[in-house]
């Protein structure tokens, strides 16, 4: 985690902001001294704290105690806990613990991510496609993970994916609170065996702005290539720097998912130039049929590899001839100071010559 980040769950409440501020400084289960408060939400609240052993830093996220009230809100975090511990890979946030507290509030130790969200990167105007194309093949690896354990995320967005500090622009997926996990295959401690779902008839799930079209007949219907669906949305939204879709109303956007074909990068952003074949990858990904999509996120991968290599050669194309016409001008350059220098020594030899004519007579 960092310290920009975005908690859902509306506002906590003044009893929930004061018992987080209790903790600082606290040594949980002997192993992580919580050092400061970094993100408050209406769910949990989130620390940056010391891990004692190593001297690291980890993220502590800490239920809040009215929280525990609410069963849904329970599900969220056992999910994310569930997901985070069992998906081991570099773009996705690691789960290292989840344990109790002496009141009994629940807790997970997570990885301290160290960046920003990609809402903030987008923000800043669009991408360029090289590096649109890297990011999305990022998050399209983060889902294949995921989706090799059944795991659907259910909530892909740019809020949730956060692009890390240092020289190598790595990305990690976060915030598992809505997927859909195979729960029967998974445990915590103290289960109890009582699962709940969250997937009532008439409930949706996610964020309308990155909803694929097939939530409109339930979550049920929802599967892996909806992810896919709101990356596509994603990786159109970094090239063209604005959302394919101009509705702001949430039924309204919604609607425009269902029955309105996303425009031409280049309509919804004059100037705005993104090679054919990315393109292609982002219109195939925001196909309203799930089965028009690609099946699964290797096949997305490999789509994106595609377009990348073709990207990477043409850019390699195109600054050959500028070395090469450097190269020329060079030479040339060479070339002419070298005839004049020759140019120069003959009319000096000759002029010697002449004079010693000239003297001999």
């Amino acid at each position: 985690m960092s310290g920009n980040v975005y908690l859902a769950g509306g506002q906590a409440s003044s009893a929930a902001h004061e018992r987080a501020l209790s903790l600082i400084g606290r040594t949980l289960v002997h192993r992580y001294r919580i050092e400061e408060l970094v993100a408050m939400g209406g769910i949990a609240a989130v620390f940056r704290a010391k891990k004692l052993a190593t001297g690291e830093d980890v993220a502590v996220k800490v239920l809040h105690p009215d929280a525990e009230e609410l069963p849904e809100l329970i599900e969220r975090f056992e999910r994310e806990a569930i997901a985070g511990r069992h998906i081991f890979h570099p773009n996705v946030a690691a789960v290292y613990e989840i344990n109790q507290l002496d009141d009994g509030a629940w807790f997970m130790v997570m990885e301290f991510i160290r960046g920003i969200t990609l809402r903030k990167l987008i923000d800043q105007g669009p991408i360029s496609p090289l590096r649109a194309a890297n990011i999305a093949r990022q998050i399209a690896t983060a889902l294949n993970a995921a989706h090799d354990f059944g795991i659907v995320h259910r909530d892909v967005k740019p809020l949730n994916i956060m692009v890390l500090d240092g020289p190598e622009e790595r990305v990690q997926l976060i915030d598992f609170g809505l997927a859909k996990v195979p729960m029967e295959q998974f445990s915590l401690p103290a289960d109890d065996g009582a699962r709940r779902s969250l997937t009532n008839a008439g409930v949706l799930l996610g964020t309308v702005a990155y909803m694929a079209p097939e939530a409109a007949l339930g979550m049920r219907s929802v599967d892996r290539r909806a992810d896919l669906y709101a990356l596509g949305v994603i990786l159109y939204e970094m090239l063209a720097g604005k959302h394919p879709f101009t509705a702001t109303e949430p039924s309204a956007l919604f609607a425009q998912h269902r029955g309105t074909p996303p425009p031409p990068i280049a309509e919804r952003s004059p100037g705005i130039v993104v090679p054919f074949a990315l393109e292609s990858v982002v219109m195939r990904l925001l196909a309203k049929d799930p089965d028009h999509r690609y099946p699964h996120a290797r096949a997305a991968l490999v789509a994106l590899d595609g377009a990348i290599q073709k990207m990477s050669r043409q850019e390699a194309i195109s600054v050959a001839p500028t070395s090469l016409k450097a190269a020329a001008s060079f030479i040339g350059r060479r070339s002419s100071r070298a005839m004049l220098a020759g140019a120069g020594l003959l009319f000096f030899t000759l002029g010697s010559v002449i004079a010693w004519l000239l003297i001999s007579r």
